[in-house]
């Protein structure tokens, strides 16, 4: 049976549910939101997680859910990553009703995925197993700005433009119960919090730390009862700690990145510190958690904010 936890009143947490690409990228678990009439399914997440998704929703988890996949309106990923939502073909071929909501930047690109197929075998490798998408029909996508408000029937997924992680990522608020889904706007983690704080996500190449930083004061502003970011999902402490916590780690690690550019410090060198950082506060590396991200990019650090960094200082040089 798929494990199934309720994490607040007609929210549930599935899995986490096996990937099924040979570790390429984490398990993670997905939400199903429940509103009096309709329902989504946040964090979609992979083809390889797409039938046990399916089952559990329709009555093979633990508990037995018993959902219509007839009532499902709304696929919902936080961004177009492919690891959040490359399973969505599966999941509309067998819920009629449901449409993909994400932003209106990343619409596009389920449409004509070409591209964003492309960069993702770049950014794990183009041996690695990495999931890939098929077209999406453009009348089952939704675009977002940030501010719509999705009606489930007494429960409204208030939509909050997070872009910094990426150009093209939300985070989704039910005003029900002040529940807060971060993404990976807020960090992530991917082996159960275990009273750990998360980790930031510093790899895409378009990352932005201000509009990183800008985000995470935005959601801080709703004064959520509880947050979920992306991975295993629970977060172990308050959303203003945990989001106060983002905002620190994004200005130390962009600090850490830009004095060893400065003084053209190798990768291998600049990542050190950043772990050397992540130790000083506490955050303990859990075993096996950085199999999530490829080996290269493990011995390169945070490439995302190189990338940003250098955005913004053209005359500095990439670490080598």
């Amino acid at each position: 049976m798929i494990p199934i936890t309720e994490v607040a009143d007609g929210i549930f947490k599935i899995g986490p549910l096996d990937t099924r690409n040979n570790g390429a990228t984490p398990w993670t678990a997905p939400f199903l939101v429940v509103g009096k009439e309709r329902a989504a399914i946040l964090e979609p997440g992979e083809k390889g997680q797409a039938d046990e998704l399916l089952q559990a929703i329709g009555g093979r988890g633990d508990p037995e859910l018993k959902i219509d996949l007839n009532r499902i309106a709304y696929l919902i990923p936080t961004h177009i990553h492919l690891h959040h939502i490359a399973g969505a073909n599966i999941l509309l071929e067998r819920c009629p009703n449901a449409k993909v909501a994400c932003h209106q930047r990343g619409a596009p690109h389920l449409a004509e995925p070409t591209r964003l197929n492309e960069s993702t075998l770049q950014v794990w490798g183009q041996d690695s197993g990495c999931p890939q998408i098929a077209p999406i029909p453009e009348n089952r996508i939704i675009a977002l700005a940030g501010g719509e408000v999705l009606d489930l029937g007494g429960r409204e997924l208030e939509i909050i433009e997070t872009v910094g992680h990426a150009p093209h990522h939300i985070a989704v608020f039910d005003r029900l119960t002040k529940t807060l889904f971060t993404g990976d706007s807020a960090g992530a983690f991917h082996l159960g919090p275990g009273g750990r704080r998360a980790r930031p996500d510093i790899l895409p190449p378009l990352f932005d730390v201000d509009r990183a930083v800008d985000s995470v004061r935005r959601m801080r502003a709703l004064k959520a009862r509880r947050i979920f970011v992306f991975g295993w999902n629970a977060a172990s402490y308050t959303p203003n700690q945990t989001l106060r916590w983002a905002e620190k780690d994004y200005r130390a690690v962009e600090k850490i990145c830009l004095e060893g550019m400065q003084k053209k410090l190798p990768a291998v060198k600049i990542a050190q510190k950043v772990e050397e950082y992540y130790d000083s506060v506490g955050r303990i590396q859990g075993h096996g958690e950085d199999e999530s991200v490829p080996r290269e990019q493990r011995s390169r650090g945070p490439i995302g904010m190189y990338a940003y960094i250098k955005r913004k200082y053209p005359d500095l040089e990439l670490p080598k």
